[in-house]
């Protein structure tokens, strides 16, 4: 026996991307470490601490054997909320004045770099908030900073931006565990002494924030629309891309 079946083939499935989702994470402590800090208190900048500005220093200031850097807490990222990888991720803080006549400027910029860590320095490093930390701040600053992920050339006061997105990459895959960002001068070869200070989020919300953007996936119901009015477009124009006069059945 043999029908005649009209057959509608569809000549291509369209994906349209939906739009970008931005979500920005602000750190839950901004803390800095120095040569110059002397006794227990080691690590200074907590909330409540009420120091405005953290620094960020040249590798060796003024002869120093430590150097001044910052540490930055992002342990509320949750990278069970990205099913992807995602396409940038901006880490940006706030320049302003160190208050010791050391700042860079247009004549003179400085090279600051920003770092993954391969251990939490606010359980590791030991002063008086953790008095069980397992090692000094210098020790830490030399041994569990990772290699740079990305540099900016400072020179003014205001907003200054590093693409962090391969090490947000990197805590989403969990290929690092420790969510904390650095900020150091080692990569500085001015031979100029830095103490350049950056806000304290904790002190001046806002000065410090993590943008990471997304490309959402479409979602099932959005194809199956899609192709279900591109079916009856195809219908009703009476296009029939495979029309054989019999099938035998």
């Amino acid at each position: 026996m043999t029908k005649n079946i009209p057959v509608v083939f569809l000549s291509s499935l369209v994906i349209v991307s939906v739009g970008e989702a931005s979500i920005v994470i602000s750190p839950k402590d901004s803390v800095m470490t120095s040569g110059f800090f002397q006794g227990v208190d080691q690590v200074r900048g907590y909330d409540g601490d009420s120091r405005l500005i953290l620094r960020v220093s040249s590798p060796e200031p003024f002869g120093l054997g430590q150097p001044e850097g910052i540490y930055f807490d992002f342990t509320s990222f949750d990278p069970t909320s990205f099913r992807n990888p995602v396409s940038s991720a901006a880490f940006s803080v706030t320049s302003v004045s160190g208050g010791f006549n050391a700042d860079a400027d247009l004549e003179n910029p400085f090279l600051v770099s920003a770092h993954g860590l391969s251990a939490n320095p606010l359980l590791a490093i030991a002063d008086d908030t953790n008095p069980d930390g397992m090692m000094s701040a210098v020790e830490f600053e030399s041994t569990h900073i990772l290699n740079v992920v990305s540099s900016a050339s400072v020179d003014s006061f205001g907003l200054v931006t590093f693409d962090v997105t391969d090490l947000i990459n990197d805590w989403i895959d969990q290929k690092n565990s420790n969510y904390f960002i650095a900020l150091t001068g080692r990569e500085d070869g001015s031979g100029s002494d830095f103490l350049h200070g950056f806000s304290n989020n904790s002190e001046v919300p806002g000065a410090t924030f993590l943008r990471v953007v997304q490309i959402p996936e479409p979602s099932a119901l959005f194809l199956l629309t899609i192709g279900s009015l591109a079916l009856l477009w195809h219908r009703r124009r009476g296009m029939k891309l495979f029309h054989p006069d019999s099938v035998s059945l």
